[in-house]
């Protein structure tokens, strides 16, 4: 990773855990931070749980990227920094947030969740902020692991010291969950038992969300809130789909997130193939702005989620 954006990048073990740490680094409490409104939710509780604001940007209704011309100014002026969500691959407008954020004084990050290999006016997607969070679990399919990268080499050990602080530490249990996880998940493929293994799991409780969106549990949001900045009091609101989001990575893990990483360029080829067969189809003639073209899809579902 440090290859392919040309600065320094701390291996973390979820996107989400990542964007917690740069928040804290950068923002003060109660900071507001402007991010899109589609990205996934658990940002938008990884925000509340930093102590700092989300503020809904307005969007670009072609690519669901923030519409820098219509954040008023006034708007931009309560900022304390923007967030990038790169959706489903598509890249925001990097170079005037990066412009914008330089003229205010304020930082920018990069939810590059969903966006490894893709470029924006030559550079890529995670080398425009001051910091910026990719995720694993999505382009090689290891369903854990990511990376905080900084613009700032001199930055590096601080931020490894801030998630060492805030790391718990691994369990051996769940190390033989995430190596048994994906067999049982193809064993249930295989048989068809999937709606059975959905049943199950919502009878047992361990069902999150039924939809798009976690329920908000306000009474329970409003104490959380006012511990905050606290990764702990957030916690039910941050580990949802992604319990592992914040142990320390295990062998097995490690290992496993190592393989699936030496098939990147494989992954990006075939998202650029259909990147492009996508682009060729009457569908897509209006296509990005100029200079904003995505080289490589990413995968769905911003874990950043993962």
């Amino acid at each position: 990773m440090r290859g392919r954006l040309g600065r320094e990048c701390v291996y973390v073990p979820s996107c989400r855990f990542g964007l917690f740490v740069a928040l804290r680094h950068w923002c003060p409490p109660g900071g507001r931070v402007l991010m899109s409104p589609v990205n996934d939710d658990v940002i938008f509780f990884v925000l509340l749980a930093a102590g700092l604001r989300p503020v809904q940007a307005p969007l670009n209704p072609l690519d669901a990227s923030i519409d820098v011309d219509a954040v008023p100014d006034e708007l931009w002026r309560s900022l304390s920094a923007v967030l990038t969500t790169n959706l489903y691959g598509n890249p925001d407008d990097a170079p005037r947030l990066r412009a914008r954020c330089d003229a205010l004084g304020i930082p920018l990050f990069e939810d590059g969740a969903h966006a490894i290999g893709s470029d924006v006016a030559g550079r890529p997607v995670g080398a425009w902020g001051d910091a910026s969070v990719f995720s694993l679990s999505k382009h090689v399919g290891a369903k854990a692991g990511g990376f905080l990268s900084c613009a700032d080499p001199g930055l590096r050990e601080a931020l490894e010291k801030t998630c060492e602080d805030l790391l718990l530490p691994g369990r051996l249990t769940a190390e033989l969950a995430y190596t048994v996880r994906p067999y049982a998940e193809a064993a249930v493929r295989g048989l068809r038992l999937r709606r059975a293994a959905w049943a199950a799991m919502r009878m047992l409780g361990l069902m999150e969300r039924e939809e798009i969106r976690m329920p908000l549990r306000a009474q329970d949001l409003d104490r959380a809130v006012a511990a905050a900045p606290n990764l702990t009091a957030g916690d039910s609101w941050v580990r949802v789909d992604l319990h592992d989001y914040r142990l320390r990575s295990g062998g097995l893990r490690l290992g496993r997130i190592g393989r699936k990483l030496d098939h990147l360029d494989e992954v990006l080829a075939a998202c650029r193939a259909g990147t492009e067969q996508l682009l060729s189809t009457r569908w897509a003639r209006q296509g990005p702005g100029p200079g904003r073209v995505a080289e490589a899809g990413g995968a769905g579902g911003a874990e950043g989620a993962g």
